[in-house]
């Protein structure tokens, strides 16, 4: 069949079974003995599609299923012809009506099958029923193929990382216990690949850390006193695309490969990104095997000095607390205070009012971001209770002040003669 006429298949309004058919008659493809057979064999089949989506007695019923049965034999005479119209029109005439309905019905069931998300672990798939009762309806070929390229790539994300996963000495099932998106193990893998890291998994989000620190001072050591480029990018995709690299993961490679060089290498390289909003901005990109980390004091201390410096490892709200009332009164920064130096600041507090705002901008820029909002929302639900009882004027002994500091702050009593 000619291109011209391919085209206004593909591009004609009615279902393509109708457009094929009418092809068929003019020029002599299809017989009318062959229209009698469809007649005949059409009322079969709208029930039984009536009956499966909703009760065949129903003459609404019906006519949806008038429209089920005519899209799903469309859908498979178009994909199977791609759009040649003297193809489709044999396709009616050497097959039956319930054939090529089969035919379209088969198609949307492999759709289905192939997955939703390009996630490696199991899927929560929409249950087959209720995705053809949807997509038997649809009369937009255009809709179909799109899904199905989507979800063609899908099915490629998930079998590369699968692939760079066992490369990382990561099996299936260690991959598939969490919902990891495949791009970020294909990604993590190339991440590594850049800077020469071996084959093993990032462990933890200090190693991810301490990956990242290295790929920041590589990068200024081959930017200093020049305006070269960082990478080589010519370089860095025949890396990517090596021989050990099955060709078919190729074209995904080289875009992940693309992401971080445009993505991610700018912000790793920005100095004005601390380490901490680095590691929290990208962490979700790559895959990490364990985001939790029992005892925090070694990634605090690598991400964030100052932090590091003044909470000294302590971790207990108590020490926290203390320390961001110094902050807040701008008196030397403690973990703990002697009961004398914290009745001075209940008194500052009487006298000037307690800084909140102070610590809540201290910690948004120096606590790590992963700490930041369980901390702020301790710090606001203290310094609330705080205006009530340090403040009390008739509490003019500080005792009250004090009891309520001592149950909410590191307080040492004073040691008595």
């Amino acid at each position: 069949m000619s291109e011209t006429l391919q085209a206004i298949a593909l591009y004609d309004d009615r279902p393509f079974f109708e457009t094929a058919l009418r092809h068929g008659l003019r020029f002599a493809i299809i017989t009318r003995a062959k229209i009698e057979a469809i007649e005949a064999e059409a009322p079969k089949g709208l029930v039984q599609i009536a009956d499966t989506f909703g009760s065949k007695y129903l003459r609404p019923e019906i006519e949806t299923a008038r429209k089920r049965i005519v899209n799903l034999a469309s859908l498979y005479l178009l994909e199977t012809s791609q759009g040649d119209l003297d193809i489709a029109a044999k396709l009616i005439r050497d097959n039956t009506f319930l054939t090529l309905s089969r035919g379209g019905s088969g198609l949307l069931k492999a759709l289905h099958a192939l997955p939703e998300y390009a996630l490696l672990g199991r899927e929560q798939k929409t249950p087959i029923e209720e995705f053809l009762e949807v997509w038997s309806l649809k009369e937009k070929p255009q809709e179909y193929r799109n899904l199905l390229a989507h979800r063609k790539n899908n099915a490629l994300e998930i079998e590369a990382g699968l692939w760079f996963g066992r490369g990382m000495d990561l099996t299936q099932t260690e991959l598939q216990e969490e919902d990891v998106e495949a791009n970020a193990v294909v990604r993590t893998a190339i991440l590594k690949r850049l800077m020469d890291e071996g084959d093993a998994p990032i462990e933890n989000q200090i190693e991810f850390a301490m990956i990242i620190e290295a790929f920041r001072t590589q990068a200024k050591s081959k930017t200093k006193g020049k305006k070269s480029a960082i990478f080589d990018v010519e370089k860095a995709q025949a890396l990517i695309v090596a021989d050990d690299i099955p060709e078919k993961f190729h074209e995904l490679s080289l875009q992940i490969l693309d992401e971080i060089l445009k993505r991610d290498l700018p912000l790793i390289v920005d100095a004005k990104n601390s380490l901490d909003r680095l590691v929290f901005e990208l962490k979700e990109r790559y895959f990490i095997c364990a985001h939790e980390i029992e005892d925090t004091s070694d990634y605090d201390a690598l991400v964030s000095k100052e932090w590091s410096k003044l909470t000294k490892g302590k971790t207990d709200i108590d020490s926290l607390l203390t320390l961001f009332l110094c902050i807040a009164m701008d008196v030397p920064a403690k973990t703990s205070l002697p009961e004398k130096t914290a009745k001075s600041i209940v008194k500052k507090i009487r006298e000037q009012g307690l800084d909140s705002q102070k610590t809540i901008a201290w910690i948004k820029t120096t606590a790590p971001h992963e700490k930041q909002e369980g901390l702020l929302e301790d710090w606001q639900e203290f310094a609330e209770e705080a205006q009530t009882y340090l403040l009390d004027d008739w509490d003019t002994n500080y005792s009250g002040a004090l009891r309520f500091l001592q149950e909410n702050c590191h307080i040492e009593k004073a040691m008595k003669k």
